[in-house]
């Protein structure tokens, strides 16, 4: 599969695959899981809101090429709600965050700027409209938030399993 990159905005949209690699190497099952999370919901309500009020729901008109290898081809006529892309790195900046022992105004206006600069390259890009990615960073907030207040119960049900598995043998 070949990357397309015809603007700026092609280059920053690619910071949502480098994020999904980081998270996939990372070898964490909370962001894996997260992640996972975040992509079924984005894909769901996709699929959801796909009838739904154009104005809010479908991609601007001319959307071409707004997928995560920015290829794809003309897709104004599909949902564009939420913003998958905004959905990942929001995501993974507010685990970043709630994960930092330091919770300062400066780190979160810090760990927000590459989810507000995802956010306005997938408008100026013409594949959302503000509504799209305003829900994009909710639902990667939104699942970040659950999963860091459940890491602990997510990673000893996970050594629960494995030493379960283990000791069957």
């Amino acid at each position: 599969m070949v990357v397309k990159m015809d603007s700026i905005y092609d280059f920053i949209s690619l910071f949502a695959l480098f994020a999904n690699i980081y998270i996939i190497y990372s070898l964490d099952p909370v962001l894996i899981f997260g992640s996972t999370t975040c992509l079924f919901f984005h894909d769901f309500i996709k699929e959801l809101t796909s009838d739904w009020y154009a104005p809010i729901f479908k991609r601007p008109d001319g959307a071409t090429n707004c997928s995560l290898f920015n290829s794809g081809g003309l897709v104004d006529h599909k949902s564009g709600f939420p913003s998958g892309h905004v959905t990942s790195i929001s995501f993974l900046m507010n685990m970043l965050l709630l994960r930092n022992k330091e919770v300062s105004w400066n780190k979160i206006v810090l760990y927000n700027v590459p989810i507000f600069i995802m956010g306005y390259a997938r408008i100026m890009k013409g594949c959302h409209n503000f509504i799209q990615v305003i829900a994009g960073y909710l639902l990667g907030y939104g699942v970040a938030n659950l999963f860091h207040h459940y890491a602990k119960d997510i990673k000893g049900g996970l050594e629960r399993l494995y030493s379960y598995f283990v000791t069957k043998k």
